[in-house]
Parts: C-alpha cells; sequence; structure tokens
C-alpha cells in the first residue's frame, strides 16, 4: 500500500513539475527583464563591501564584481541570439547625481577616508580622499556633481593637459569611465555615497596615470585615453624618437609572389605607429590595421589612362606570371622596433602629393583616438604605391593576400624589413597578434577581402562602405554604371600607381606595367560587361567557408558610389559562415561616421561613433567582457528624421509589399532619346517620378499606412528590343517616394550645415571633432531605390556569377527578366505614393549615344517589395503623359487578357530566415492572415511570376514570418528577447510527455498492484 502510495505521489509531481518550472522560469526572466537598463553600450557593475560600514567606521575598502563577467562568459553563438540594452554604473531610473559603485575593485587609502559617510558631500570631504583641494573655496560648500568631477579629475592626473582643454573634455573623460551618468545632472549636489563612488573611479585613473610600466586602462567596457599624443606630421628636421609620444617608423613586409617581375618577392610598406609605452616594452598591444590604397598617394583621376599618361596601349603580359614565387630574402640581421624607430624619418609617412595638394598619409592622424587608448594602428597602401613593390592589381587575390601578410607579420608568422634594400629584419615585438581592420571605401574592401582569408589573428572586422564584389562596383546585371575608362578596373590601378612619383623606382617597372594594364583591359572587356575570371578574382562573396571574424558593417544609405548591395553580400555571406555580424546604417553618402578629415562625426543615441568602435574593439582586440556582441542586429537611421534610430532584430525580411502593374494597354514602348522626350537628363528622376513619356513607364500606387521597405526588391517584367542593336541595352527602373505636398527627408546624404562644436570627444590632448547630422530637404519625391540590368543578360540574377552569360538581342523577341533594386531601409508615409518607373539607360553617368527601344509586356510587371509590415498586395497603375490623349478612352483590360504568358523561373535571391522572429503572431492574426494570403497568391498566379508564388508559399507555410516584424522603440536600445515564453512552452510539451506516460505507469501500477 505504502509503495503504491509512492508511486502515485511521483506521478502527480511530474505531471505538475514542468508547469510551475516554466512559470518560474518566466518569472525569473520577466524579472530580469526588469532590471535592464535604457542605454546602450554602458557596463553594468556591483560593489560589495569586504565589511559592513557603519556609521563611525570608515568605507570598506571595495571589491566590485562585474555581472556581465557571467553574461559574456557564455559563448558568442548565444549572445548574438539576443538583442540587449547594457545597464550603466548609473542606474537611469535614479537621480543624476546617484551613482552605483565603480566597475573594479579599489583599494584605498585609509588615512584618506572620512570617518563616516555625509549625506551630502563638501570639498572638506572630497579632500579626506584626496589629500586636498586644487580650489580651495570648495572646502565648506556642498559639491556640484561638476565640481566634483573637476577636483577628482585634476587630482587624478599628472598634468592637467591630460585631461583636454575644457570642462566639458573633464565631464566627457567621467561619463566614458562610468564615473557619472550620461544623462546627469552637473548642477545637482553629491551625496555622500556617490562621492565615495566617484573616488574610486578616479583612484584606477590616478594609478593608471602613475604605473611604473604603463598599461590600457579599461573602465565600463572600454579604453580610457590615458596616453599622451604627439604629431607625426613634421618635417625631418622637427621630429626625433625622444621628443615623440606616439612614436612612428616604417617596416617593409614580405609577400608570396612577384607580380612586377624583378625576380624578387615584392615588399609591401606600412607605417606603424604605436604609444611608446608599448614601444618601451609596457605591455603588448593590440592593433587596428587600415589597408587602402589611397593613403601612400594619387594621381590626377582626370589622367588615367596609358594614353594621358603617354605610355604604350599595344603590350601584353602573361598574367600567370603575377603568381610567381621567387625564393625567399634571407636576413642578414635584425633591429628592434624601438631602434628602427630612433631611425625612422617624418618623410617616411609626411610627405607633398603634388597631385592631390595635400600631404601623405592621408590617413596619419585618422586612428589618433585609439593611439591614445593604448591600441597600435598599422597603415599601408599595398602593392605598387610609393614606397612598396608590385603592381596594384585593383582588388585581385594578390592585393588582398599582400594585406594578410601584414596580417601575419602582426602576429609573428611572416618575416619585415626595416628597408627594401638591407635584409634587415625587424619584428612586431610589440604586439599580442591581435588584429582589427577597419576602414572606408577601398580600405573597407580590403578588411573585408582579408577576412574571407581566413588569416589568423584577424579577430574583428569594421567595414564601411566597402566592396564584397568588384563586378558589382563596376556593373550591375550585365550592364555597367558608366563610360570608359571609370567602367574600367585598370584605371583605378593607374589612379593610385604612386611609384610613379619616385623617378628611379618609376623607370625600373614602368614597361611592364603598362604591358599589365593593356592586358587587363583586353582581358575585362573580352568578355563584355559579363561576370569572368577577371572578376571571379575579385569577388570575396565565394570564400564564406574560411571567414572566423565578427563583423559590424558601417553603410551610408544614401551611397552612390559604393551601392548599399555591398554591405548585403557582406551580410549575407558572413551569415553563412556562422559569425557574429551588425549592421550600422546610417543617412549618409559616401562617408565615415567618424569622418575625421572633414572634421566631424555622427552620433547613434547620443552615442558617437568611435565610442561604439572603442568598446567593439575593446571586446575583440582586449576581451574587455561588455556586452558590445549583443547590439541589435540592425540599427538604422530614419530618413524623415536623422535624430531617431530604429533597432532591428535582423536584416532579412519575410514579408513583402506584391506590387503588380496595371495598364489599358498589353504593351508598352519607351525610347532612349531623352531629348525628344522633353526630359532634361539633369532633373531625369523628378521628371519621370510624375508620369510616363516616350523615354519612361511609370506605375503609381497610394500608400494606405506608413510602409518601412527594408532589403532588395526583385523586379519582374518581360521586355523585348524595339528598335536598334548592340550588347549594352540597358534598362534602367526606379522606386520612388513621391507626394503632392512637400516632405522633409534626408537628400543625397551630404552633411548639414549646422554642427555641435567640439561635441565629437576625442580625449588626450586631442583636438575634438564637431557633431553633424546629413541633412534633410523638402521635395515632392525621393528616390528610394534603382536597378540597372542589360537586355544581353535575361539569365542574370542577383549573385555576381549569375551574370556570366548573354544575348544578341533580336527586335521583337520577348524575354523574362528579373532586375534587383538596391537595398534600402526607408520608411514611406501614408498618403504618399510609391511610383515604380521603368527606363532606358541611367544618365547620371552613363551615356549611350547609339539609340534603341524597348517594349514591354505591362501584364508581365510586379515587384516584390520585402517591408517591416505584414504582407500585402496592391495594384500600380500607369500613369500617362498629358500628351496621351488616347489612354484616358481606352477601355480597362478584364479577365484572361490579364494574363501574360508564362515566366520561366529567373534565379531569385534566397531570403534565408536566418535569425527567427523574436514573437509568434497571435491566433486571430493568423487567422486574418489566411483571406490576405489567398487573394495575393491568387494575383501572382494570374501572372505566372512561378518564384513569386513559391515565396508565398513560404510565406503560407510560416504564418508569423509575415506578420509585422520585433521593432525597438525608436531612438531607445533594443532589450533581450523574451525567451520565457519558448521556455514555457518547452515545460508545456515535456508536461504533455510525461502525462502520457503517467498513464501508461499508472497502469502498469495497477496490474503490479493486484499481484
Amino acid at each position: 500500500m505504502k509503495k503504491r502510495g509512492l508511486v502515485r505521489l511521483l506521478l502527480s509531481v511530474s505531471l505538475f513539475a514542468p508547469l510551475v518550472l516554466g512559470r518560474v522560469v518566466q518569472a525569473d526572466e520577466a524579472s530580469q527583464a526588469n532590471v535592464e537598463s535604457k542605454e546602450i553600450l554602458q557596463t553594468e557593475a556591483i560593489a560589495k563591501p569586504s565589511e559592513p560600514v557603519s556609521s563611525v567606521q570608515q568605507p570598506a575598502v571595495l571589491e566590485v564584481e562585474s555581472k556581465e563577467s557571467s553574461a559574456t562568459e557564455r559563448p558568442e553563438k548565444q549572445e548574438e541570439e539576443s538583442v540587449t540594452a547594457e545597464k550603466s554604473v548609473v542606474d537611469s531610473e535614479k537621480s543624476a547625481s546617484s551613482l552605483e559603485s565603480p566597475p573594479l575593485a579599489l583599494a584605498q587609502d585609509a588615512s584618506l577616508v572620512p570617518s563616516a559617510v555625509p549625506a551630502t558631500a563638501k570639498g572638506q570631504d572630497l579632500s579626506a580622499y584626496t589629500g586636498s583641494l586644487s580650489n580651495l573655496a570648495l572646502a565648506d560648500k556642498e559639491l556640484t556633481l561638476q565640481e566634483a568631477v573637476d577636483e577628482l579629475l585634476k587630482w587624478a592626473a599628472v598634468n592637467e593637459s591630460q585631461l583636454g582643454t575644457s570642462a566639458q573634455d573633464r565631464v566627457n573623460l567621467a561619463k566614458s569611465m562610468g564615473m557619472i551618468d550620461k544623462e546627469a545632472d552637473l548642477t545637482a549636489s553629491v551625496q555622500g555615497s556617490n562621492l565615495q563612488t566617484m573616488y574610486a573611479v578616479a583612484k584606477r585613473l590616478h594609478d593608471a596615470y602613475r604605473a611604473e610600466k604603463k598599461a590600457p586602462l579599461f573602465l565600463n567596457g572600454r579604453a580610457q585615453p590615458i596616453f599622451p599624443y604627439s604629431s607625426g606630421a613634421k618635417e625631418d628636421k622637427d621630429y626625433s624618437y625622444e621628443k615623440s609620444d606616439i612614436v612612428r617608423f616604417p617596416v617593409y613586409v614580405e609577400t608570396d609572389h612577384d607580380t612586377d617581375g624583378d625576380g624578387k618577392r615584392d615588399l609591401v610598406k606600412a607605417i606603424v605607429q604605436l604609444p611608446k609605452a608599448v614601444a618601451q616594452g609596457d605591455f603588448k598591444a593590440s592593433t587596428i590595421l587600415e589597408a587602402r590604397p589611397y593613403v601612400a598617394g594619387t594621381l590626377d583621376e582626370n589622367y588615367v589612362t596609358l594614353e594621358s599618361l603617354n605610355l604604350p596601349t599595344n603590350g601584353s603580359y602573361d598574367m600567370k606570371s603575377l603568381h610567381n614565387k621567387p625564393a625567399k630574402r634571407q636576413p642578414v640581421s635584425s633591429m628592434s622596433s624601438i631602434d628602427a624607430a630612433k631611425k625612422a624619418k617624418a618623410s617616411d609617412w609626411y610627405y607633398y602629393s603634388p597631385y592631390e595638394g595635400i600631404y601623405d598619409y592621408e590617413n596619419l592622424n585618422w586612428y589618433d583616438y585609439f593611439l591614445v587608448r593604448g591600441y597600435a594602428f598599422v597603415s599601408s597602401a599595398g602593392l605598387g604605391t610609393k614606397g612598396s613593390e608590385g603592381f596594384n592589381t585593383t582588388g585581385s587575390d594578390l592585393e588582398v593576400e599582400a594585406f594578410k601578410n601584414i596580417v601575419e607579420w602582426i602576429n609573428g608568422k611572416r618575416t619585415a624589413y626595416t628597408d627594401r634594400t638591407s635584409n634587415i629584419e625587424i619584428k612586431a615585438d610589440w604586439a599580442n597578434g591581435k588584429v582589427g581592420m577597419t576602414g572606408l571605401s577601398w580600405a573597407g574592401t580590403t578588411t573585408f577581402g582579408v577576412a574571407t582569408t581566413g588569416v589568423e589573428g584577424l579577430r574583428t572586422i569594421v567595414p564601411a562602405a566597402g566592396i564584397a564584389s568588384w563586378y558589382d562596383y563596376f556593373n550591375s546585371q550585365g550592364t555597367a554604371y558608366s563610360n570608359p575608362p571609370y567602367s574600367d578596373l585598370s584605371w583605378l590601378s593607374l589612379y593610385v600607381s604612386t611609384r610613379m612619383l619616385d623617378q628611379d623606382d618609376w623607370a625600373s617597372i614602368w614597361n611592364k606595367y603598362a604591358d599589365y594594364i593593356n592586358q587587363l583591359n583586353k582581358d575585362q572587356k573580352a568578355h563584355g560587361r559579363n561576370y569572368s575570371q577577371v572578376w571571379r578574382e575579385r569577388d570575396y562573396t565565394l570564400n564564406s567557408g574560411k571567414i572566423k571574424t565578427s563583423a559590424l558593417l558601417v553603410h551610408g544609405l544614401n551611397d552612390d558610389n559604393v551601392k548599399t548591395k555591398q554591405f548585403e553580400l557582406m551580410y549575407d555571406v558572413l551569415k553563412k559562415a556562422g559569425q557574429n555580424v551588425k549592421l550600422y546604417l546610417h543617412q549618409g553618402d559616401h562617408v565615415h561616421p567618424a569622418a575625421i578629415s572633414r572634421g566631424y562625426g555622427i552620433k547613434a543615441n547620443n552615442q558617437d561613433f568611435y565610442d561604439l568602435l572603442n568598446t567593439w574593439f575593446s571586446h575583440y582586440l582586449y576581451d574587455v567582457k561588455n556586452d558590445v556582441s549583443k547590439l541589435p542586429a540592425v540599427l538604422a537611421q530614419n530618413n524623415y528624421d536623422p535624430n531617431k534610430w530604429t533597432s532591428y532584430d535582423n536584416w532579412k525580411s519575410t514579408n513583402r509589399l506584391i506590387l503588380t502593374a496595371k495598364s489599358k494597354r498589353l504593351e508598352e514602348t519607351i525610347s532612349s532619346d531623352y531629348a525628344a522626350a522633353g526630359i532634361d537628363t539633369s532633373k531625369r528622376d523628378e521628371t519621370v517620378s510624375q508620369g510616363s513619356s516616350k523615354a519612361n513607364m511609370t506605375f503609381m500606387t497610394e500608400v494606405k499606412e506608413d510602409t518601412t521597405i527594408k532589403g532588395h526588391i526583385p523586379v519582374h517584367f518581360k521586355a523585348a528590343l524595339a528598335k536598334g542593336s548592340g550588347r549594352n541595352l540597358q534598362v534602367n527602373a526606379l522606386l520612388v517616394d513621391v507626394s503632392d505636398q512637400e516632405f522633409d527627408v534626408v537628400g543625397n546624404g551630404a552633411a548639414s550645415d549646422d554642427s555641435k562644436a567640439g561635441d565629437f570627444w576625442m580625449g588626450s590632448t586631442l583636438n575634438n571633432l564637431d557633431v553633424k547630422n546629413f541633412a534633410t530637404t523638402k521635395t515632392k519625391y525621393k528616390v528610394i531605390a534603382k536597378g540597372w540590368l542589360n537586355l544581353a543578360n535575361p539569365e542574370s540574377g542577383y549573385i555576381p556569377s549569375s551574370s556570366e552569360k548573354s544575348i544578341k538581342p533580336k527586335v521583337g523577341q520577348f524575354h523574362d527578366y528579373t532586375m534587383y533594386l538596391q537595398p534600402n531601409l526607408y520608411t514611406v508615409k501614408k498618403g504618399h505614393k510609391l511610383a515604380l518607373v521603368f527606363n532606358t539607360y541611367d544618365p547620371s553617368d552613363l551615356t549611350i549615344k547609339r539609340q534603341y527601344a524597348v517594349t514591354f509586356k505591362t501584364d508581365s510587371i510586379s515587384a516584390l517589395v520585402p517591408t517591416v509590415e505584414a504582407s500585402r498586395s496592391q495594384k500600380a497603375d500607369y500613369v500617362a503623359s498629358a500628351f496621351d490623349t488616347e489612354y484616358a478612352n481606352l477601355p480597362e483590360i478584364l479577365g484572361k487578357k490579364l494574363v501574360a504568358p508564362e515566366i520561366r523561373e529567373v534565379p531569385e535571391y534566397i531570403f534565408d530566415r536566418q535569425e527567427p522572429q523574436q514573437e509568434a503572431p497571435s491566433v486571430d492574426s493568423r487567422v486574418g492572415r489566411k483571406e490576405d494570403e489567398k487573394g495575393v497568391t491568387d494575383h501572382v498566379q494570374q501572372l505566372g511570376s512561378q518564384k513569386a508564388v513559391l515565396q508565398l508559399q513560404q510565406l503560407a507555410s510560416q504564418p508569423e514570418a509575415s506578420q509585422v516584424e520585433q521593432v525597438a522603440v525608436q531612438q531607445a536600445p533594443a532589450s533581450l528577447p523574451k525567451t520565457g515564453s519558448h521556455s514555457e512552452k518547452g515545460m508545456f510539451y515535456l508536461g504533455l510527455v510525461l502525462l502520457v506516460s503517467t498513464f501508461s505507469m499508472s497502469g502498469l501500477a495497477k496490474k503490479y498492484s493486484h499481484r
């Protein structure tokens, strides 16, 4: 009897335990959510006194445990599943002057500690910690937060110049260290307990300044600016190692190949910059590397052809010989970094560039922010540039490998020399081997390219406006963006071939280099604008299997130079490689968020970009435990209000606004003769967005709710050449935001004239930058996205290699096409209209003098616009020209006439749902979706678009994917996902299993109880 009772009790417990556990997990996670703060990238710490503190006891020594330490020890993969906002040292719910304890353990001098903690701190209370006051008038005065900051930091510094030049600089330092809250009221009184905490932070700074062996100081999850600075922008006579706080010297890294055919492996020059403490061996530094071919100088971009440089135009070159590997050099002796720095001349990195009218290295001072925080900085222009050997090969595998070799030298796996001739070896004896690469444009390109090699030691990358596929930089789906020479790879190689500036050096290679350029032009033109081996050697998307670095991808959403498809290609490759990747998307053009050369930077949610980058590099290069890896997957600046930034939990959008064209004519023909259509090409986009003409075809639909577009836009259509001939028959499409009334929107991505002077804090003795935002303009239209393809490339899809094959279009012969408009993240307001516009060539950068015309099947046209909001379908009506008087009187086309011939499947980009939605939709919303899905599917089936149908079927099989995406509150960091619901579900299913088991076991118990 007792045994049977025990069995029943256990069965009952097993049944209810999962439900109880589920509620416990949910409650625990809800509790965790309640303590999450509202500030991104601030570190939380809990101070624990080693013994109780009474009113008569001295304050105890603080032992500090960081809450984040336990969280960040989880695997990175788990970290990236959630988006979190870290809590700052200061609780934002408290008053501005109410501070928690410091982020690190501190040893306090008991003789300087007051016998009791006062309620409100006075100057004399502070002097009990510091021993004295710089301002004696504060002794009997209640301290404000500003006064306490000033006194503590002046006490901590060896020299006040270390703190900057203004009280605001000291406040910024205090905020960076977590001494005060970012939104602190500087006029508020300081509580005694908070003064203790502030002193603890200042003591860390005090000790760091005075350490016998210097080391980076990490407080609040980021490196602090404790190292002195000296400029390298000097003439030889004014520069010396002894007078420099930042030491500089060149090295020459040996590569594997001999691209210039001189029988020796090419050497690439790199400039090393270090805090003197690093050179002296106080600590091993992590390295930021920028691989930027422009930095050593450039030529005049108006003279970048063989003809303009008086070089022969009829040569040829054995391209296989570029990969020749002669024997390695043999070092005859070695030199330390200190000795190299002592013999260095400023002219190694600071010289006048006659074609640019500036001094190079161009980026000499771009990373000073990081030098004063204890990072090393290495810069190289690479092959074929002034001081280096070899040929510049415009993004080829050889260029990437040469930059990879510099990473290998930094981590001790490759040889470098002090110059190009003496064979004196120099090691990176100052480096800890951890490297992060970053840079804008070509430097962003090389950053991503090197990451795809899988080189050891490269821990993270931050490419800004970089290229993932050189084919897509110069071309789109079989057509070029511009005319020669700017559509040729060779012009960029010539532009940076500054070996030309050294006459003796140039004399040794000019003839072979001219042959190489001739051969490169021939190889590129042999395939027209099609993808070929030339482009395959410059396609970094093919090497995802080797990538093992995290990435923060930065891009301007108004960048017409390096187009936005490039960051999406990078994102996809990094995701495929399983890496932690984040997107930082601003509204600028081809610009860096910290535009040092332009004197300004931008802020997102009141955080400047370099502060974000500092936390990123502190984590990945110095292993600082902060929550930067939990940044939202996407942080994007708003197109209407650049002061707003919105977080998204993923980049991919599974929802679609499906636009289908509606016209009273089954065919429309447009011509490349813009002049005959009365269109001024300088104002083409504005003109064509209003209505159709002989040169364009415009369809328009009303926007019935605020709609956020997120991703690239496939546009399907059936077309034929109507007149003309040739192999470059470009079709250009636009998606345009149109309104009858003027509206404010970010224009072309240029910075506003308004600025906050000196608000972008740099630290140490560096000059601050201004803070600017991107200018908005009043307009009635804004181009959201553009796409381009060649009628000769009907098989071209999204991926670069899909543009390998082309045909010779014949008049009247229709083909099916899918054009991919560039990705964007753009919100269209309710009441506006979306215009889908088709043109021939895009005159903004390209001219096609030979006239041609294209005919479209209007009932074949559809666009799949990725949206944050739930999927829906809308008609886009043809907008006839005012001169098209017959259109209004035409009857509507109904019934079967709307059905186009069946379209064969075109290779389509696959929208993998690699990051699940955080919450499933409600039952009601799922029910409501069924009718919408049916209507949309029926309509697309009428169009015969098999791919669109397939995508909608996938949506129908994943109803939660069609709901509005989970978007964080604007201008606030995203919070951790609500994982409690998933745990509860798991416990629920476990309960069901145990329930079944219970009945089974109950039957067995009954059976055995009757024995």
